[in-house]
């Protein structure tokens, strides 16, 4: 059976490993990066400068995307990763990215929600957190961090735009959902407008039809549903295991 992840490979690897913990026969994974990372606005960009020139007592990474113009930033008003405050990451490839930088960095969970928790249960309130995210980004841990106190500033740092229909990290994606792939497991709101725009040409979403379609939470679900998608399941957690327990759920034999 062939399950598609609509991410690239070292993104969607903790998705595939514990997919590959199921027993629903043989899995072969194929990743299909919908969405390209792509620089933000100008504008956004100034408020990401204005924002690293002021004193934070910390900050919150959840993507190895948003290092390279936090470093930028950073030059921009002469300072360098080393004189940042401590920086809680999300997952490993995030905070080995960060300390390739220069930053000082742990990763604190896999996922944004449990970094958010882990950092909140060392005690936040009052204290500054500078949050660089993608635009349309998920704010679930920014809401996390404020609920336990802390003043959080997030700034865009870079944008996700749909990967180009022709494009060769989709094409293997594209081939299994137009041959019937098993299973679709799509990860945010931003990934479903992709999704549709890089099968535009295929017939969209309808492609789905025969696809067991599993989402990883209820924004990215409405999403799927407004746009004609029908859901076989929805992950009660945003996390690898989560997922793959979503996708057991429809497969009666798999554990």
């Amino acid at each position: 059976m062939q399950v598609v992840i609509t991410r690239d490979s070292e993104d969607g690897a903790p998705f595939a490993h514990a997919i590959g913990g199921l027993r629903i026969g043989a899995v072969q994974v194929v990743f299909m990066p919908v969405t390209v990372v792509a620089a933000a606005a100008d504008a956004d960009l100034e408020r990401l400068r204005v924002a690293v020139s002021e004193p934070h007592d910390h900050l919150f990474v959840a993507s190895r995307h948003a290092v390279p113009p936090l470093v930028a930033a950073l030059a921009a008003v002469g300072r360098v990763p080393g004189q940042a405050p401590p920086v809680t990451a999300v997952g490993a490839a995030t905070s080995a990215a960060l300390v390739a930088a220069g930053f000082t960095s742990e990763a604190r969970g896999d996922t944004g929600e449990a970094a958010a928790a882990a950092l909140a249960a060392l005690g936040v309130r009052g204290r500054r957190v500078l949050a660089p995210r993608a635009a349309g980004g998920r704010t679930e841990p920014l809401t996390i961090l404020r609920a336990a106190g802390a003043e959080v500033a997030d700034a865009i740092a870079y944008r996700t735009i749909a990967a180009a229909h022709g494009a060769a990290e989709v094409a293997a994606g594209k081939a299994a959902l137009l041959a019937g792939a098993g299973a679709c497991l799509v990860f945010a709101p931003s990934q479903v407008a992709a999704l549709d725009s890089v099968l535009a040409r295929d017939g969209g979403l309808g492609v789905l039809a025969r696809t067991r379609v599993v989402a990883i939470g209820p924004t990215t679900a409405a999403a799927l549903v407004a746009r004609g998608v029908r859901l076989a399941a929805v992950a009660a957690a945003p996390t690898p295991e989560a997922m793959a327990n979503a996708l057991a759920s429809v497969y009666p034999d798999a554990t």
